[in-house]
């Protein structure tokens, strides 16, 4: 009895239980070989490697990047999407777009083309609202001088 310790059996148990379990999870994740040949690799990827349709793939690469590129080359026309490289540029579009935002804004203060012209058959009278033009003017004129010879002859 000089070599037991007290209390000692039930932690010697205890621990015992333990390492029996963990022994019992390692054991488990072992796997045992196969009498099997190992998988052959696949072989590796070529630029002559058939992909689909009996196409390798460089034509597969080259008919994508074509279409790729056609659709950024369609998008670029019909946009505009070019950027300016230089100051001188950048400054050439800003004034570009400023001059056509005035036009446009003095284009809105312009009236109608019918208040500005005479359309043909109608009613010759002179209104008040109505601007004068060069023709109208022509026209009264030419009217008053044959008046006046009628009047002199």
């Amino acid at each position: 009895m000089a070599g037991q310790r007290r209390g000692a059996g039930p932690l010697w148990a205890l621990g015992g239980a333990a390492l029996g379990v963990y022994l019992a999870g390692v054991a488990g994740q072992l796997v045992e070989p196969s009498t099997a040949p190992p998988k052959p690799k696949p072989p590796p990827l070529t630029k002559e490697t058939v992909v689909f349709w009996d196409m390798r793939l460089w034509h597969v690469v080259g008919i994508f990047s074509l279409f790729v590129l056609s659709i950024i080359i369609t998008l670029c026309c019909v946009f505009n999407c070019r950027v300016p490289r230089t100051r001188k540029e950048i400054e050439a579009r800003y004034l570009q777009r400023k001059a056509a935002k005035m036009y446009t804004d003095k284009l809105e203060t312009v009236p109608p083309l019918n208040e500005l012209t005479e359309i043909p058959g109608e009613n010759k009278k002179k209104k008040k609202d109505s601007v004068d033009t060069v023709a109208i003017k022509v026209e009264e004129d030419e009217k008053n001088e044959a008046k006046k010879k009628k009047g002199e002859k």
